[in-house]
């Protein structure tokens, strides 16, 4: 299945809640107002990738909020395992730990941890919380089990966080992850652009550094992203720039679902959801639905 501009879209991305155990101050909740704590059942979930493999994908990745706190997250996941051949998930990783060998058991692969820090004081301060150690044994934890890959999210920040980008290459890769820094975004509309301005740190110096220091480079077909391979330690990063990004945007091959029961065509367009609340349990309304969500379609940078 292709949009308007001849993208193929081969995975689905679903907010399952906007619950979540931390209060990150950046936190973009998938574009969801803040006060929203609808709930995807499993069942919603299990028709939502129904029509999905139905249309020719092929990956899920499931997000929140904060998708381990659904009471069901594991029998998504089985059902999951049953649809799609990918099955990934994006985590604040504090449940991690424990939950790391059910969740591998039902069937998913990979998981992206949210970790842009590992100074305890910086950490609460972004997150409102005191729980580094339970994320770092979740990571640990997770590349244990054999989820692979296990990725560390961490969002450079000026003034936060950009002190701390060798110890966090340590840490990735003495705990067997990789680590993707991501250069903070806003929309064209200059939503929270005071926070934007206050915070950014572009990625154009890291990459140079970066070039120098990698004894070999790659690069994604996705998104047409970096990679770069370090010996010591022996880690590899990935750099996240989707801002004025049109090739980002040109290789963008998702759809996403709010956890309220919304199609996304896009992360950052506010006026081209379609809702499929009423439309979970009649297939061929919901196909429709997914038809003109996919038409919706169009690249934020151009």
């Amino acid at each position: 299945m292709r949009d308007p501009f001849g993208r193929e879209i081969d995975n689905i991305r679903i907010s399952l809640t906007q619950r979540c155990d931390l209060d990150c101050f950046y936190c973009h909740r998938e574009g969801e107002k803040k006060a929203c704590y609808d709930i995807l059942s499993h069942q919603d979930i299990e028709a939502i990738l129904e029509i999905s493999q139905e249309m020719g994908m092929s990956k899920v990745k499931f997000s929140g909020g904060e998708p381990l706190q659904h009471p069901h997250i594991v029998k998504i996941v089985k059902i999951a395992d049953n649809c799609m051949e990918d099955v990934s998930m994006t985590t604040n990783g504090i449940l991690l730990n424990e939950m790391s060998s059910e969740l591998k058991d039902a069937g998913l692969d990979r998981v992206n941890v949210s970790l842009d820090t590992l100074d305890p004081d910086v950490y609460e301060k972004v997150t409102g919380c005191n729980r580094l150690e339970e994320v770092k044994e979740g990571i640990k934890k997770a590349v244990e089990v054999g989820l692979d890959p296990v990725k560390i999210n961490t969002l450079l920040m000026k003034g936060i966080n950009e002190d701390e980008i060798e110890e966090l290459v340590e840490f990735s890769g003495e705990a067997g992850a990789i680590l993707q820094l991501i250069e903070m975004t806003t929309s064209l509309e200059g939503i929270d652009e005071r926070f934007f301005k206050k915070h950014h740190m572009p990625l154009d110096g890291i990459a140079e550094e970066f070039e120098k220091r990698a004894y070999r480079t790659e690069k994604r077909k996705m998104h047409a992203r970096k990679k770069y391979f370090f010996k010591d330690p022996d880690v590899e990063i990935e750099l996240v720039r989707t801002m004025h990004n049109s090739t980002f945007c040109n290789n963008c091959k998702r759809l996403r679902v709010s956890s309220s029961a919304e199609l996304k065509p896009c992360l950052l367009r506010t006026d081209n959801h379609v809702d499929i609340r009423d439309d979970l349990n009649n297939g061929k309304n919901l196909k429709d639905k997914f038809m003109t969500a996919i038409d919706n379609r169009e690249p934020y940078w151009c």
